[in-house]
């Protein structure tokens, strides 16, 4: 399961995209009335922000997601760090009970 702020992240990142896809869409509608498409010039600003908020969302999401590779790298190498130093443990404690059983038998 995501965690909350990763949940918010893409839905933002969508709705984005969303409203990105159903303006060009409007637009595509609108070809014909050259007036409407001259009126959306005094617009375009909105479109060139939105992308940019896309872009910044992108670049971050890009970060977050290498932030996260490398500390769950970290993680698995300290777990491994961590069952080797219990596998040689358990080997030391398997090898401290065999002795004792070895000399007895030496000395019968």
């Amino acid at each position: 399961m995501m965690k909350k702020n990763r949940l918010i992240f893409y839905s933002v990142f969508g709705a984005l995209h969303l409203f990105i896809f159903f303006f060009s869409l409007y637009m595509d509608s609108q070809k014909e009335n050259f007036q409407f498409l001259i009126q959306m010039q005094g617009r375009i600003w909105m479109l060139k922000y939105g992308s940019l908020i896309l872009l910044i969302l992108f670049t971050l999401n890009v970060i977050l997601h290498y932030r996260d590779n490398r500390r769950n790298e970290r993680e698995k190498k300290a777990m491994q760090t961590e069952l080797n130093n219990l596998k040689a443990k358990l080997y030391d404690l398997q090898e401290a009970g065999k002795k004792p059983a070895s000399d007895t038998n030496l000395s019968s």
